[in-house]
């Protein structure tokens, strides 16, 4: 016999909804996932991740540098006479390591998604954020590429102005400047998205 709860709604019903809603939820966390992006980027069902990229972080070299810096202090640690100041370059260097990690966990954690609804942003390593803004009430788009950066990795600069009651408020939560890696991409997919099928 078919239980019914207090609502007078199946439980066999409900149970079903339930797998239909964690299907869908499912099916955005693995389009999500595969573009890279964190799994908790919360996607609308049936909406379709176009770019996903993140801010310019040179972090590699610094850690050439760091390396280089640990491999000098080795080296004087092994004269007697310069022992001081290669214990200084390795704490140093060791102060240096851990700035950069901090620095590069919060990078890891920043993204800009455009997806075939919304511009996202997403940032946080413990306390998550996200702020989306629809593309219908997005004004103006426009790029800048600065020099000499716009040389490494795409970057430039996205500006976006928007229509709306809450468009300043939600701007102001990440979705102003969006200063990115690849920003050419994504700026060509974004004025592809806002301008309607022919």
């Amino acid at each position: 016999m078919e239980a019914f709860d207090a609502a007078g709604t199946s439980r066999r019903h409900r149970g079903d909804d339930l797998a239909c809603r964690y299907a869908v939820r499912t099916m955005a966390t693995s389009r999500s996932s595969s573009h890279g992006i964190p799994r908790d980027v919360v996607l609308e069902p049936d909406e379709h991740v176009l770019v996903a990229t993140r801010p310019l972080y040179l972090w590699e070299p610094q850690v050439v540098l760091i390396a280089i810096a640990a491999l000098v202090a080795g080296y004087l640690w092994r004269d007697a006479d310069l022992r001081i100041a290669g214990g200084a370059l390795a704490v140093a260097a060791t102060v240096y390591a851990l700035l950069l990690l901090i620095r590069w966990v919060s990078w890891r954690s920043r993204w800009f998604v455009l997806t075939d609804r919304r511009v996202i942003a997403r940032w946080g390593v413990f306390d998550r954020n996200q702020s989306a803004l629809l593309l219908e009430r997005i004004q103006d788009a426009s790029l800048q590429r600065p020099f000499p950066l716009s040389l490494l990795r795409d970057y430039g600069v996205i500006r976006i102005e928007s229509a709306g009651v809450h468009s300043e408020e939600r701007i102001s939560e990440g979705l102003r400047d969006l200063a990115m890696t690849g920003a050419t991409r994504f700026y060509r997919a974004l004025t592809d998205a806002q301008t309607p099928a022919r």
